[in-house]
């Protein structure tokens, strides 16, 4: 590209811009040099924080985080840069610098801020000055604090500005002191510059992104009205979600009231039988309680009865006893009790000696068992010392064959089990490793041969996707062929209708929509491209058939006035002259009034010719004589009359008009009346010969007081009959000329507008004729997806091949470690299941032969401790025969001594005896009748007692029985509230008990028995039983979760609450008035359904028409013509800026290729005017527009009204931007991802940049002259070579743009730019500091500030307070 860089104009430019105490920035000042500006540095430095508060953030001064930084999170806000350092509380300010080029004059813009951390936003205020700072005013106090709001107030007194505390205003004062664009267009240059400052905005940049971009960077619609349009649309919504709440509570109530009418039914019948079954208790209770009364009177009875014969049994059986203790006490019966002790004495030493005999017997079992057990626990012992030996030569052949070196020093017990073990687990260990290293191998040979096979399937997918792609190739070029030859068979149709070069723009557009573009970039449609060429000439057409409609509708009014004029004059209408400017007043049309205009009660004098009587009536007229009014007396007039009179004064010497006029006959007023008044005005041949006030001449001259003139006509109009008939036949010629004519020009009108209709249809004909570019789609598609395919395929057979020389090199590698493995452990693969069953029988084998050895111990010690019990036992036996031997000889002493008492014993000891012993019998044979009797007592005690519990426990079970039908009663009380009632369907006047005293007596209340009685006659065709009472109380559940969802989803805040504690379930509902029962909630839902109902329908129409039909259209209108003038415009731009090659790009903007037929169709019709869309266009457009608004709502429930209308209405994504590529000599190009791709790096770069840059140098060519024309670009021409960044500051330069730009090596050297300003910024996040080292390219060479005098000499004053002695000296 040319480096030739235009004069700069004579504008203002920035020379400075400075950031105090934001950030890490405690009072930092960057210079422009030429308008150019570089911040560099790595990431973290600081450069993007600097640009995103600096710019373009002191042109409009909004603090959205996302406009400040469209990548940052959202709590990177303006508070937490004023506040980054953990303050309470700060100030700081953002200011720019322009001045201008010619005059010097400095304008600063400025926004201070304070913020706090208990304030979400900071306060703000803006200023626009002219001066600078730190030499007209200051942003610091002289410690060195930024300045409070009131203090800048005072600093810009003197120079006439004042804080702005608005953003609008500032943005408006900004506008008219520097661009002077008018508010929309302000706002969409920074709408602009925001797009062009995203950073990176160069890297990855393409055809299709570019578009994107520009899209972004045109104006959308204003948030005000878009945000208003939301309202209504939230307004409507939520009346929509009040219906659907109310309908979804209404009719989930009315769901739930037939659960719960069931609910309450059942259980209340339920409860009604609980209650008449205790009321039938009840009565059963007081029966038994009368009965148990009597039995226990009988019972009272028998008691006695049996208490008199008990008593006599005692009194014998105590008889009995004192005669039994007589003979008791007697000498003889003392001899026998000594003969019964020795009795019993001889009878335990016989029992003592057959027990001795026994443990003697016993004894001797046990010494013969223990023998026996002594022996066998010997024998045991030698098996064990054999099972030990034969353990031991087993454990070392296992050892043999498992490889283990083994001895039979190996096997000392004390040492067994640690050492088996170690030698086990270490050649476990050899043989794990030997198998890990050839399952290994294997797994490595596994993956060789499955890689191996998906690189052959692989192979095979190659080999299907290239027959694919070669197949889709083939079908779209067949395909390409057949739309071709329609397009040349349209052409030769339709040819005549296009302008000379467009079938060839027709046919590369073809050529275009056939190349495959996987980027998803679109070539302009055939359609579009007609309509683009055929634009013009059939707006041509349109204006000519609209101006022909309009010249018809004239025409057509023009003859129906015509027609109506020469009726009216056909009628012997006499029109009047045309007013005076001083007659006002109307006047009546009939000739019957006071007053009657001169004209209409005279007649010419017979004598007089035609030019006579033209210039009389000429004079007349001219005068105001002719028109004004005779009376038949002389009136006075009023100020407000507004109308002229003629007056009779006295006849004039001379001739008069009464000789040139007579009076009319017939008429209101008396002819001496009006000869009077004509005597009154002299004739003369000239107005001079007359001494008369007023005087006319028969050529046409007047005198009327100090007024004299002249008039002249061609013919007589109003004076006399005659006159007046002429006038009317010369008029209805003239109409019938004019209506002739009027009807050539209707016919020709109508020809012109056939053939402007034929035309307009022949286009629409051609245009629905084209061929359809869209049988190419599938076609392209397929081969997109045949190419990716065969890509993706290559792709994988590359990374089949590589797994599978991984796998191979991965199995040798595995081999080799199967061998270094096999010989590290002395065990081979084929060997490793034998060593390992052998190394388990030698861990076996130890295990067993330490367990041998432990049960040899332990049988040595079992056959020690028999023997010891052998000897104990015999010893035991031995003693156990001595002492059987000394009981028998004591049992024998003992007998022999009973046998000598026995003979010493005589006769009345046996008498003795036998009367104790008939005692004994009587008095056994008494107690038993004693006994008898005693229970006789206690059984008729029992049944007394019995009796009498039976009575108690009656007269308790009636108690309770009474209490318990009146707890069952009390179970009825929530059913006898009024609106349970009316769901059971009770009759109305029942009522509950009111107080605690009507349950005091011993049955029911009379209420709650009528309580009682009704239900059961309500509910009488009910018989529930406990499955179905189980089951409507499960229902219940159902109902009332589902109510509790319903009511919760309806989104009306409505609480379903119930209310279980009475045993009866409850239910209400809490509105915003409190909670009702749940069915006068159903009654008011129901009625508020209705009513909401009415408002819906309403609202709907009153939103679509008022807010969509007339503010967004036309504001979509305002905006598409905006769009386009400005993209004209940068086409202009873009066409006369060339590349070094000589190529350059133009851009168009059509319409999108996804919009369907009907979005076509609006966007046609919001290209006009709204005010000027017909009744049925409106109604299209709203059709639409509803549509697409509820189907994006449907989509996006969550998204605010706000956000979705903004997208919906989103006109710049119905259209995209197209690049044609221009070179020397050739055809214009599409440009496409394909054809930049193949551009040279300096050429990509600019054919994506000249369209950035054309629309802002477009958009700044329509501020003021003087306006600053700076951009910012942050992260500035990433991905860009050298070549092409010179190129692009070439561009920049050539567009007379200024530049603040950021960059991590980013500089602006190249011989393009006359001079920028270079800052390499450093941040240290320990001292909160930015260090900045000023670096100035010249045009020539770059200059490093090692003196710190580079900012002076471009202009800095080097502080930011202006010295106040300085300011008052000035």
């Amino acid at each position: 590209m040319s480096t030739t860089a235009t004069d700069p104009k004579t504008r203002f430019v920035p020379t400075r811009a400075g950031i105090v105490n934001l950030w890490d920035y405690r009072d930092e000042e960057f210079s422009f040099a030429g308008g150019w500006l570089v911040l560099r540095g790595p990431n973290g430095s600081g450069k993007t924080k600097a640009l995103e508060v600096l710019f373009p953030f002191v042109l409009d001064g909004r603090i959205d985080p996302k406009r400040l930084n469209p990548f940052a999170a959202e709590d990177r806000t303006m508070k937490s840069n004023l506040l980054f350092r953990g303050q309470e509380g700060a100030l700081g300010y953002v200011w720019i610098e322009f001045t201008h080029r010619t005059t010097g004059q400095a304008v600063t813009c400025g926004i201070g801020l304070h913020a706090q951390k208990h304030r979400d936003t900071p306060a703000r205020w803006h200023f626009v000055a002219d001066g600078r700072v730190g030499e007209d005013f200051s942003l610091l106090t002289d410690d060195d604090r930024p300045l409070t709001k009131k203090q800048l107030a005072a600093e810009l007194a003197p120079l006439g500005a004042e804080p702005i505390a608005s953003a609008t205003d500032y943005r408006a004062a900004v506008d008219q002191r520097l661009f002077g664009l008018g508010r929309e267009r302000y706002e969409q240059l920074l709408t602009l510059i925001l797009t062009l400052r995203r950073p990176q905005l160069a890297k990855n940049l393409d055809p299709a992104k570019l578009s994107d971009t520009l899209t972004e960077g045109l104006r959308p619609l204003d948030e005000d009205l878009i945000g208003e349009a939301a309202r209504s649309f939230d307004d409507m919504e939520s009346v929509q979600r009040t219906l659907e709440g109310l309908v979804a509570a209404d009719e989930a109530t009315r769901s739930f009231l037939a659960a719960y009418s069931t609910y309450l039914r059942v259980n209340a019948r339920v409860a009604a039988g609980r209650l008449s079954a205790r009321r039938e208790e009840s009565e059963q209770r007081e029966r038994a309680h009368a009965a148990a009364e009597a039995e226990l009177d009988r019972a009272r009875d028998r008691r006695e009865t049996a208490g008199a014969g008990a008593d006599e049994t005692e009194a014998a059986l105590a008889a009995l006893r004192a005669r039994l203790e007589q003979l008791r006490s007697s000498a003889a019966y003392q001899a026998v009790e000594q003969l019964a002790d020795l009795e019993r004495l001889v009878r335990t030493c016989e029992q003592a000696a057959r027990q001795a005999g026994d443990e003697h017997r016993r004894r001797t079992a046990a010494t013969g068992r223990a023998r026996a057990e002594a022996g066998h626990a010997a024998g045991l012992a030698a098996e064990l010392a054999t099972a030990v030996s034969a353990s031991a030569a087993a454990l070392a052949d296992h050892a043999h064959r498992a490889g283990i070196h083994w001895s039979a020093a190996d096997a000392d017990p004390a040492t067994l089990d640690e050492r088996a073990s170690a030698r086990a687990a270490a050649r476990h260990e050899g043989v794990r490793a030997v198998r890990a290293a050839a399952a290994h191998l294997r797994d490595a040979e596994r993956t060789r041969q499955a890689a191996r096979a998906a690189q052959e399937r692989a192979r095979e997918a190659v080999r299907g996707a290239e027959h694919e792609e070669r197949t889709a190739h083939a079908a779209l070029t067949a395909a390409h062929r057949r739309v071709r030859e329609e397009l040349e068979g349209w052409t030769a149709k339709y040819g005549e209708l296009l302008p000379a070069d467009t079938a060839g723009r027709l046919a590369a557009a073809l050529d275009a929509a056939a190349e495959a573009d996987s980027t998803g970039a679109s070539a302009p449609g055939l359609t579009d491209l007609f309509a683009e060429a055929t634009t013009p000439a059939v707006q041509d057409l349109r204006d000519r058939l609209a101006a022909l409609r309009t010249e018809r509708d004239a025409l057509l009014s023009r003859r129906a006035e015509t027609e109506a004029e020469r009726t009216r004059i056909a009628a012997e209408h006499d029109d009047a002259p045309p007013a005076a400017r001083g007659r006002t007043a109307p006047r009546e049309e009939s000739e019957e009034t006071s007053a009657v205009p001169l004209w209409r009660l005279v007649d010419f004098a017979d004598h007089l010719d035609d030019a006579g009587r033209a210039g009389v009536e000429a004079a007349l007229e001219a005068s105001g004589i002719l028109d004004a009014l005779v009376t038949a007396e002389d009136q006075p007039v009023t100020a407000t009359a507004g109308d002229g009179y003629l007056r009779a004064t006295a006849p004039v010497d001379g001739p008069s008009l009464a000789d040139l006029l007579r009076p009319e006959t017939g008429t209101a007023i008396p002819s001496a009346r009006i000869t009077a008044v004509l005597r009154s005005v002299a004739v003369a041949d000239a107005v001079g010969d007359s001494h008369a006030a007023t005087a006319v001449c028969p050529d046409g001259r007047y005198a009327a007081g100090i007024l004299v003139g002249a008039h002249t006509k061609r013919h007589a109009e109003y004076v006399g009959a005659t006159a007046r008939e002429r006038r009317r036949a010369a008029r209805i010629a003239a109409c019938d000329a004019l209506l002739a004519e009027l009807g050539a020009q209707l016919d020709e009108t109508a020809r012109a507008e056939a053939g402007c209709a034929q035309a307009l249809e022949e286009y629409d004909t051609a245009r629905a004729a084209l061929p359809r570019t869209a049988v190419l789609t599938p076609h392209l598609r397929a081969l997109d997806r045949a190419v990716a395919a065969l890509r993706a395929t290559r792709e994988a057979e590359d990374a089949a091949q590589s797994v599978y020389d991984e796998a191979q090199a991965a199995c040798a590698v595995a081999e080799r470690a199967l061998r270094r493995a096999e010989s590290e452990h002395g065990v081979t693969a084929v060997g490793a299941d034998g060593t390992e069953s052998a190394t388990r029988s030698f861990e076996q084998t130890a295990a067993e032969l330490a367990t041998r050895r432990r049960e040899h111990a332990r049988q040595n010690e079992t056959a020690a401790s028999a023997a010891g019990r052998l000897t104990a036992t015999a010893e035991d036996e031995e003693r156990a025969a001595e002492a059987e031997q000394a009981a028998r000889r004591r049992h024998a002493e003992e007998d022999a001594g009973l046998q000598a008492l026995r003979e010493a014993v005589g006769a009345e000891a046996r008498q003795v005896m036998a009367r104790v012993e008939e005692t004994e019998n009587s008095l056994e044979a008494t107690a038993r009748e004693a006994e008898a009797a005693r229970r006789a007592r206690d059984e008729a005690i029992g049944h007394l007692a019995a009796a009498d519990a039976r009575r108690t426990a009656a007269a308790d079970a009636l108690r309770v029985a009474v209490a318990e039908e009146q707890d069952t009663a009390r179970g009825l009380a929530p059913y006898a509230a009024r609106e349970l009632l009316d769901i059971l369907r009770c009759p109305p006047g029942l009522a509950w008990p009111a107080q605690e005293a009507d349950w005091t007596g011993g049955g029911l209340p009379a209420a709650a028995v009528a309580v009682h009685e009704a239900i059961l006659t309500a509910t009488r065709d009910l018989t529930p039983t406990e499955s179905s009472v189980k089951q409507s109380v499960t229902r219940l559940t159902t109902a009332l979760e589902d109510l509790h969802a319903q009511l919760a989803a309806a989104g009306q805040d409505y609480q379903p609450a119930w209310d279980s504690s009475s045993g009866v379930i409850v239910v209400s509902v809490a509105d915003e008035q409190g909670p009702l029962p749940i069915a006068s909630f159903a009654e008011k839902i129901a009625a508020h359904r209705r009513d909401q109902a009415e408002l819906l329908s309403d609202s709907e129409q009153r939103i679509l028409e008022d807010a969509l039909l007339t503010r967004l259209a036309q504001q979509i209108h305002d905006r598409t013509v905006d769009a386009r003038d400005l993209i004209r415009r940068m086409n202009t731009d873009m066409r006369e800026r060339r590349m070094s090659s000589g190529t350059t790009v133009g851009v168009s903007w059509l319409l999108a290729d996804t919009l369907d037929d009907e979005q076509r169709a609006v966007c046609a019709l919001l290209d006009a005017d709204a005010a000027r869309l017909g009744p049925d266009k409106l109604a299209r457009m709203r059709t639409h527009f509803a549509a697409q608004i509820k189907t994006a709502r449907a989509r996006q429930r969550e998204t605010p009204y706000r956000q979705l209308l903004a997208e919906v209405l989103d006109y710049r994504r119905w259209r995209q931007f197209a690049f044609q590529l221009v070179r020397p000599g050739t055809d214009e190009e599409r440009l496409t991802r394909a054809r930049h791709s193949r551009l040279s790096g300096g050429e990509q770069s600019v054919s994506l940049h000249l369209p950035l840059f054309a629309a802002a140098h477009a958009m700044l060519n329509s501020a003021h002259p003087d306006a600053p024309r700076l951009l910012a670009l942050d992260e500035a021409f990433a991905g860009v070579d050298d070549t092409g960044r010179g190129e692009l500051m070439s561009l920049a330069a050539q567009f007379d743009l200024d530049l603040f730009m950021t960059g991590y090596d980013l500089w602006a050297v190249h011989a393009a730019v006359g001079a920028a300003a270079h800052y390499d910024l450093a941040h240290s996040a320990v001292d909160h500091t930015v260090s900045a080292l000023l670096l100035l390219w010249d045009g020539e060479r770059l200059h490093a500030d090692d003196t710190g005098t580079l900012s002076a000499a471009l202009g800095s004053p080097g502080t930011r307070s202006a010295r106040r002695e300085a300011r008052l000296v000035g």
